[in-house]
C-alpha cells in the first residue's frame, strides 16, 4: 500500500476536492492550508502546550499530510518526524474492536454469543452471571461488571504481571456495576475482548490485531511490542511541570500493553486506519475491502452516552469508537491518555476528513490536541473567521496553562511539606508483599530511599504521611500505601494498597 505524496498527485487531488461530485460535502482546500496548519502546531509547541506532536490529515482514502513538530526526547534533543512512534493508549480500543468485527464477519466470532463460549471457565460474583454477558456487551461497554482499579485492569495496564489463569481467577470476585447494564466507559470490557481474541487460536491478542488490522491496512509502523521499536523512533514521555515539560519514566513495556490500550503508532499509520474506516478502501486507491459492512458497524451507534469531552459532545458509542458532534457535524473519534502521552484519532464521515494528533506529554496536551484537530476541521471546511477564532482559543489555552502551573506548583509544595523523616528504619519497610488478586510487590532501600517494584511498574516512593507510616508511589498513577507494623516493633507485617478513595487491598509480607 502506497501513500501518494508527490506534487503532481496532490495537485490532481486538490482539483478533485473542489470540483468532483461525491456522497459527502467536500473539504475546501483554499489557500496555503498546509502552512496554516504548520503555524498552529508550531505555536502550540512554542508556547509549551506540548513537547512534541505527530500530525496527519486524511481526505477520503488519501493521507494528505504528515508532519512532526517539537521534540521526541527533550533530554536528547531528538526531534519528532513522520517516523516517530507514540503510545496511543485507549485509541487501541478502536483497533481491537475492528479485529473482533472482522473475525465476526468471517464467522469466527459470534457477537451475540455469551463470552463463556470463548472462556468457558469464566465466573463472576453472583448475582452477575457470566453466561448473560455477550461479546456485543463487551464491545458496547454494557457488560454490567464493576470496573475501577480492579486486579484485571491493574495487572494488564500497569504491572504486566499476570497469566490468563490468574485473570480468570481474579474475575470470580467481580460483582455487578452500580449502574447496571447502562454504558459505562472503562478498560475491563476490552481486556476481556483481548481474551476472546486469544480464544480463537492465537497466543496473543496482539497477533490477532496485527493479522486482521495492521497488515491488511498497511500499518507497518504500529506495534503492540515496545521492544520492536527502534529507540530513534520512540517518542519518549514528558510530564507537565511548573516550568514546562520534563522527561519522565517510560511506563510501558511489552508486558503491560493490553487490548484496551496497547499500541505504539505513528500519526501516518493511524491516518491509514482512519482512511480505511472512512471509505472501506485500502490507502492510495485500492478496492473496497470485503468486510466494509463490518467496519461500518463499528461506527454505528449501539448505545447512548451524554457527556462533553473537550470540544466534542459525545452522544453515542459504537464498537471501539465514540460518536459525537462538533458544531453540528458528526465526529467518529477515539482518544487515549497515559502517563506522558495523549492521542486523538477522529473523522467526519459527512465531509470525508480525518485527523490524527499524537502528543508525548500530559497536563494541557489533550486541550492542545483538541485545538489542533478542530482547527484542521474548520480550516478545511472553509469556516469563516477561523484565524480570529483560534487566535482567541490559543490565548485562552495559554491562560489555563498558567493557572495549571500555579496550581501544580502549590500542590508540589504541599507534598514537599509532608516529607518528614519516617519514624522507623527504612529496612523495616522493605521486603516482599503479596496479594492473591493483585500480585507481588517488592520494597527495597536504594540510595537512602525506598523504591517499589511490581512487574514493570514501580519507582521511587515518597513520604505521604510519616506519622501514619504512609508512602506514595507511582504504580497506577500516584498511589498511597499504608504500612502496618506489629505492636512489639520490627519490620512491617502488611500494607494496604489504596485502589480508590474508600477502598484498598491488603498485601501480606511474605519475605525479605
Amino acid at each position: 500500500m502506497v501513500i501518494r505524496t508527490r506534487s503532481a498527485h496532490l495537485a490532481i487531488l486538490a482539483i478533485s476536492f473542489l470540483f468532483c461530485q461525491s456522497a459527502h460535502a467536500q473539504a475546501v482546500l483554499g489557500g496555503d492550508w498546509r502552512s496554516d496548519v504548520d503555524r498552529i502546531a508550531d505555536k502550540l509547541v512554542d508556547m509549551g502546550a506540548a513537547p512534541g506532536i505527530g500530525l496527519a490529515i486524511v481526505q477520503d482514502d488519501w493521507v494528505l499530510y504528515t508532519r512532526g513538530f517539537g521534540v521526541a526526547d527533550m533530554d536528547a534533543g531528538r526531534r519528532v518526524d513522520t517516523e516517530t512512534a507514540f503510545y496511543i493508549a485507549s485509541s487501541t480500543k478502536a483497533l481491537t474492536a475492528t479485529a473482533v468485527v472482522t473475525l465476526a464477519d468471517r464467522g469466527l466470532i459470534d457477537l451475540h454469543a455469551p463470552i463463556t463460549t470463548y472462556m468457558p471457565e469464566l465466573r463472576f460474583q453472583p448475582p452477575l452471571d457470566a453466561d448473560s454477558v455477550t461479546v456485543h456487551d463487551l464491545l458496547t461497554m454494557t457488560h454490567g461488571i464493576r470496573q475501577g482499579l480492579g486486579p484485571v485492569v491493574f495487572r494488564t495496564a500497569f504491572t504486566g504481571d499476570f497469566t490468563r489463569a490468574q485473570l480468570i481467577d481474579a474475575l470470580r470476585d467481580y460483582d455487578p456495576s452500580s449502574t447496571g447494564r447502562r454504558f459505562a466507559y472503562g478498560n475491563l470490557g476490552y481486556n476481556l475482548l483481548g481474551m476472546v481474541l486469544e480464544s480463537t487460536g492465537s497466543e496473543s491478542w496482539k497477533e490477532v490485531v496485527r493479522q486482521e488490522v495492521l497488515d491488511p491496512f498497511g500499518m507497518d509502523q504500529t506495534t503492540g511490542y515496545v521492544s520492536q521499536i527502534s529507540p530513534e523512533r520512540l517518542a519518549q514521555p514528558h510530564g507537565f511541570q511548573p516550568d514546562g515539560f520534563g522527561r519522565i519514566r517510560l511506563r510501558k513495556a511489552d508486558a503491560n500493553m493490553h487490548a484496551a490500550g496497547g499500541h505504539f503508532a505513528t500519526a501516518r499509520d493511524l491516518a491509514r486506519f482512519v482512511a480505511v474506516h472512512l471509505t472501506g478502501k485500502a490507502v492510495g486507491g485500492g478496492g473496497v475491502l470485503s468486510h466494509w459492512s463490518a467496519l461500518r458497524a463499528t461506527q454505528r451507534q449501539h448505545v447512548e452516552q451524554d457527556r462533553q469531552y473537550l470540544s466534542l459532545r459525545r452522544f453515542g458509542w459504537g464498537y471501539g469508537w465514540d460518536l459525537g458532534t462538533y458544531e453540528g457535524d458528526t465526529v467518529v473519534h477515539r482518544h487515549g491518555g497515559f502517563s506522558g502521552y495523549h492521542s486523538h484519532m477522529s473523522f467526519m464521515p459527512e465531509h470525508g476528513i480525518g485527523v490524527v494528533v499524537l502528543v508525548n506529554g500530559d497536563g494541557p496536551t489533550p486541550f492542545a490536541a483538541d485545538l489542533l484537530a478542530t482547527y484542521v476541521y474548520d480550516r478545511l471546511r472553509g469556516k469563516a473567521g477561523v484565524e480570529d477564532t483560534f487566535a482567541a482559543r490559543i490565548d485562552s489555552l495559554g491562560g489555563r496553562m498558567q493557572e495549571a502551573r500555579r496550581g501544580l506548583a502549590a500542590h508540589l509544595a504541599e507534598r514537599k511539606a509532608r516529607l518528614a523523616p519516617l519514624s522507623r528504619p527504612l529496612e523495616h519497610y522493605t521486603g516482599i508483599y503479596e496479594n492473591a488478586r493483585y500480585g507481588r510487590m517488592e520494597w527495597r532501600v536504594v540510595a537512602n530511599g525506598l523504591e517499589v517494584q511490581m512487574g514493570v511498574a514501580g519507582g521511587r516512593a515518597e513520604v505521604f504521611d510519616a506519622s501514619e507510616d504512609m508512602l506514595r508511589a507511582e504504580l497506577a498513577g500516584g498511589n498511597v500505601l499504608d504500612f502496618e507494623f506489629p505492636p512489639d516493633g520490627g519490620p512491617a507485617s502488611s500494607l494496604i494498597f489504596r485502589t480508590g478513595p474508600d477502598s484498598g487491598e491488603e498485601f501480606l509480607r511474605v519475605g525479605n
